[in-house]
């Protein structure tokens, strides 16, 4: 019986550790950050996608976290137009499955992921994509998103 419950306990602790992501496990502990996994976001009526959401708890960490995904110059840029009141200003990126900070160009099918920040709501997604469809949806529903939204 002891045996059943040990080996039940070590299964859900890998299940655990596998229902994260390098970026969950790189920005949680940071405690002012909120920083969740969420396994299966409905994008649409038959996409389904991983993603790990990043928030920011103040400005300042807002600006540290847009400097450690190298998007400091993009960040100025926006604050300087005032696009941080914008609800509807999205800044998009791609990078390595491994390396949440490591920007990719060369979109190879199911070795990046796919980033968007919104400076109004302090927050970074991180999509797991694994095909092309994967992102398709994701920019789909990135649209319906953004044109409900008051500017």
């Amino acid at each position: 019986m002891k045996k059943r419950i040990i080996i039940l306990l070590l299964l859900l602790a890998s299940l655990a550790a596998h229902a994260q992501s390098e970026a969950y496990l790189r920005y949680a502990p940071n405690p002012n950050l909120n920083v969740a996994f969420v396994e299966g976001f409905r994008l649409d009526d038959s996409t389904t996608v991983d993603v790990t959401v990043i928030s920011a708890k103040d400005s300042a960490t807002l600006a540290w976290l847009c400097d450690d995904f190298n998007l400091k110059e993009k960040y100025n840029e926006a604050v300087a137009k005032k696009e941080h009141t914008n609800p509807k200003y999205v800044i998009t990126w791609s990078v390595a499955k491994n390396d949440p900070t490591q920007h990719v160009f060369e979109l190879i099918e199911g070795e990046y992921d796919f980033c968007t920040l919104s400076l109004y709501e302090k927050r970074v997604n991180i999509y797991h994509i694994i095909n092309k469809q994967h992102l398709l949806s994701i920019m789909g529903y990135h649209i319906r998103k953004i044109s409900k939204k008051q500017p």
